[in-house]
C-alpha cells in the first residue's frame, strides 16, 4: 500500500484527478490531503465531495477550513459559501471533525507547521494549521528564521499552506513542502510514499483572479447589508462606488440610496416619538410614563425627548444599523 500525499487543493478539481491518474492511485492507496481543499478555486464543492466520499483517504485542517469551522470569513470563503449554498452547514459540520496531523512510519503530515522539540499529539493547533495566531506564535519563537530550518526531529515533515515555487521545498530530507500554488496557476504536487517520489500537474490557468472578478456581484449582494452599521455600509460604498465592474458600480450606488433614504426618514422618526411622548404623559403622567415606555423597542428615544434632547445624531447611534431602524419605522407605523 502506498500512501499519495496531495498539497494544497483549493478547488482545483480537474488537476485533483490529472493527478491521481497519474500516480495511477487504486482503491488500497492511502490519499492523505494536507488542507486547505476549498477557495479560491472553481470547484470547491466537488473537491469536498470527492474526498468526503473516497474510502481510505485523510483530510488535515487546513487554515482555510478553520476559517470556515470559525465563520472568519474573507472573500474566498465568501464566494464558497455561496457556491454550497443549502449543503453549506452540512460542509461545516464535515471539517469540524478534520483532524490537525496525521503519522505513519514513514513521516508526519500536517498543514502548515510543526513546533520543534514538542511531540505532535501535544502541538498547538493553529501552529498545525497555519492561522493567524499560529504564525504570530511561531514568528515570537523563530524571530527571523522558519521553522522548517530548525526542525529536528526523526520523522520527516510533510506540509503545505505556504507556495513554495513551482517544484516542493527539501530540506535535508527532513522537511517537505508540497504547496505549488494550483489555484495560482502554478502545479498540484503529490508526494508518494514510502519512495518519496514527487508527482506533478500543472494547473489549467490562475483560477483565483478570475474568481476575484467573477464573484464581486453575487458576494456584495449576499452581504448582511440590515445587520451592518451604518458606517461600514458607507466605507463599502465608498470602496466599490466607482468599480469598473458596471453592475457591481450599480448595486452599490443602489444599496448607498437606500441608505440615504432610510436616514431621510430621521424628522418623521421624531415626530412619532413625540407624539407617541405625548401619548403615554397624557395616560400616565410626565412622573409615570417611564415603566410603561420600557415595552417599547425605541424606549431610550421617548426618554431623550422627554428631556428635549432627541436629535438626528442620537437616533442614528441609538439605531446603528438599518435593521434597527427597520424595526422602530414598523412600530411607528411610518
Amino acid at each position: 500500500m502506498r500512501t499519495i500525499v496531495v498539497g494544497d487543493i483549493h478547488g482545483c478539481y480537474g488537476e485533483l484527478m490529472q493527478l491521481l491518474a497519474k500516480v495511477e492511485i487504486t482503491k488500497e492507496d492511502c490519499l492523505v490531503s494536507l488542507g486547505d481543499i476549498v477557495d479560491r478555486g472553481t470547484d470547491s464543492v466537488k473537491v469536498y465531495d470527492f474526498l468526503k466520499n473516497r474510502p481510505n483517504t485523510i483530510v488535515l485542517m487546513g487554515n482555510h477550513e478553520r476559517k470556515h469551522l470559525r465563520q472568519t470569513l474573507s472573500y474566498s470563503q465568501e464566494i464558497v459559501k455561496l457556491q454550497f449554498g443549502d449543503s453549506y452547514d452540512e460542509f461545516l459540520e464535515w471539517i469540524r471533525h478534520l483532524p490537525y496531523y496525521h503519522e505513519t512510519e514513514s513521516a508526519i503530515f500536517v498543514h502548515a507547521a510543526v513546533e520543534d522539540g514538542i511531540p505532535i499529539e501535544e502541538q498547538k493547533e493553529e501552529v498545525l494549521c497555519g492561522c493567524t495566531a499560529g504564525e504570530k506564535y511561531l514568528e515570537k519563537r523563530y524571530q527571523s528564521s522558519y521553522w522548517s530550518q530548525l526542525y529536528s526531529g526523526v520523522k520527516p515533515v510533510i506540509f503545505g499552506h505556504r507556495v513554495v515555487g513551482d517544484y516542493p521545498i527539501i530540506i535535508a530530507r527532513k522537511v517537505y513542502g508540497i504547496d505549488t500554488g494550483a489555484c495560482h496557476g502554478g502545479k498540484l504536487t503529490a508526494l508518494i510514499l514510502p519512495s518519496f517520489e514527487i508527482v506533478q500537474v500543472e494547473a489549467a490557468k490562475d483560477y483565483w483572479q478570475e474568481e476575484i472578478v467573477k464573484w464581486q456581484l453575487p458576494v456584495m449582494k449576499a452581504k448582511p447589508w440590515n445587520s451592518y452599521k451604518w458606517e461600514k455600509i458607507q466605507v463599502i460604498c465608498d470602496e466599490f462606488r466607482n468599480s469598473p465592474n458596471s453592475e457591481l458600480s450599480a448595486f452599490i450606488t443602489e444599496k448607498e440610496q437606500w441608505m440615504h433614504d432610510l436616514l431621510a426618514v430621521t424628522p418623521r422618526i421624531i415626530l412619532k416619538v413625540e407624539e407617541k411622548l405625548a401619548e403615554l404623559i397624557s395616560i400616565h403622567g410626565v412622573d409615570g410614563f417611564k415603566k410603561p415606555a420600557r415595552c417599547f423597542s425605541y424606549a431610550s428615544l421617548l426618554y431623550k425627548a422627554n428631556a428635549s434632547n432627541l436629535s438626528a445624531e442620537f437616533i442614528q447611534q441609538t439605531l446603528p444599523t438599518p435593521e434597527k431602524w427597520l424595526q422602530v419605522m414598523n412600530e411607528l407605523v411610518i
